[in-house]
């Protein structure tokens, strides 16, 4: 099955024989007032509706790793990600949403057991519903297949189910400076990174986040002159882009995907819309919070 010759792309969607699997919904740029940095809401709600959909979504968050189109959709990546934690899926396996239902006989057989991954990084909906995730869902099979009369891992999403996904889970990109990130990861949700141990400078340029209290200040203008320099130096004279990176200031942008449960997010705004939180992370939670409470922006163009 090659799924990427049937893949239309746009900065905003991913349609797969014509329909979207995934879709950007809305953004907020600017957020920390330099024209860089940005904060978006995507829809990853139909990410367990088939096999191929979970291809295009594990894709699309690890891609950003390596910062490759090309890496969209591509059964050779996810293979890999599928068995890169020790035979266990990776972390971007956490951003396909998977929603058990207590009535369904098929789902009570993961649902009954006392302890399982699922229920560990899942959430209760109303009683009725488990919200937890795809690489919770593989663990527990791979762990012990013998308390399942079925493969477990074959378990999808009706397209109804799918609309009560998109109501409780939530994914953004943020594009922030280290040490905002750094704040961030604290947070125990999905997180997926650029990779700057395989992204050189040299194909996706640096860029630096300087607050206001910074921007007239002559050496810090001269510590990113200089620390780009000798970066680059470094890569020239064979020294790898992994070990190369040490030398960017803190005031480095990133990229980077989070994936929310409903009280996951809950406790981000608890605690970074808080007038006490540092002013750089307070603006990514005020942006989420603005995104989620926006109507939907049709997207154009893409069919």
């Amino acid at each position: 099955m090659n799924i990427s010759l049937e893949i239309l792309y746009n900065l905003s969607s991913i349609f797969y024989k014509g329909k979207i699997v995934i879709k950007k919904i809305n953004e907020k740029q600017n957020i920390l007032n330099d024209n860089i940095g940005f904060v978006e809401n995507w829809d990853f709600s139909r990410a367990n509706l088939n096999e191929e959909n979970r291809i295009l979504a594990i894709t699309q968050v690890a891609s950003i790793c390596y910062q490759n189109p090309k890496a969209l959709g591509s059964e050779s990546l996810y293979n890999r990600l599928m068995a890169e934690s020790m035979g266990l899926p990776s972390s971007s396996f956490e951003f396909v949403p998977v929603l058990l239902d207590y009535e369904n006989p098929n789902h009570q057989e993961i649902l009954k057991l006392e302890y399982s991954n699922c229920k560990k990084f899942g959430e209760i909906l109303d009683d009725r519903y488990l919200l937890t995730n795809y690489r919770a869902l593989v663990y527990d099979f791979e762990n012990d297949k013998d308390k399942f009369s079925f493969d477990i891992r074959t378990i999808f999403n009706t397209q109804e189910e799918c609309k009560i996904i998109k109501e409780y889970f939530k994914v953004f990109l943020f594009k922030v400076d280290f040490p905002t990130r750094s704040q961030m990861v604290r947070h125990r949700i999905s997180w997926q990174e650029l990779s700057r141990r395989y992204v050189s400078a040299k194909r996706v340029p640096f860029e630096f986040y300087v607050s206001d209290k910074l921007k007239e200040n002559q050496k810090v203008k001269d510590l990113i002159k200089q620390s780009e320099d000798l970066y680059f130096e470094l890569l020239e004279n064979g020294v790898k882009p992994q070990e190369a990176r040490r030398v960017i200031p803190q005031m480095g942008y990133t990229q980077i995907w989070g994936a929310f449960m409903p009280k996951q997010l809950d406790n981000y705004f608890k605690l970074r819309l808080d007038e006490h939180a540092q002013w750089e992370i307070r603006q990514t939670a005020i942006a989420m919070q603005e995104l989620i409470g926006k109507p939907e922006q049709e997207i154009q163009g893409g069919l």
